[in-house]
């Protein structure tokens, strides 16, 4: 599975993604929420994570996979 930097946040609203801090992964969760300056986002509560605060300013990357290529590895 091949994961792709997301530069801007806005789109990922109801998006699984997986969050890395310089180059380290974080967790995995969905996107609840956007700052409308494309710099803070909201992830969900996801069973024992609490829903978390994610900030470009505390050098998070979001990542995702694209669903055509997720269907593409399906076949």
């Amino acid at each position: 599975m091949t994961f792709h930097k997301q530069d801007e946040w806005l789109p990922l609203v109801g998006e699984t993604v997986q969050i890395r801090q310089y180059g380290r992964f974080v967790r995995t969760g969905m996107v609840d929420t956007v700052t409308g300056d494309d710099k803070i986002l909201w992830l969900e509560a996801d069973g024992v994570n609490q829903r978390q605060l994610i900030s470009k300013a505390e050098g998070f990357e979001v990542w995702m996979t694209y669903k055509w290529e997720t269907a593409k590895a399906g076949r």
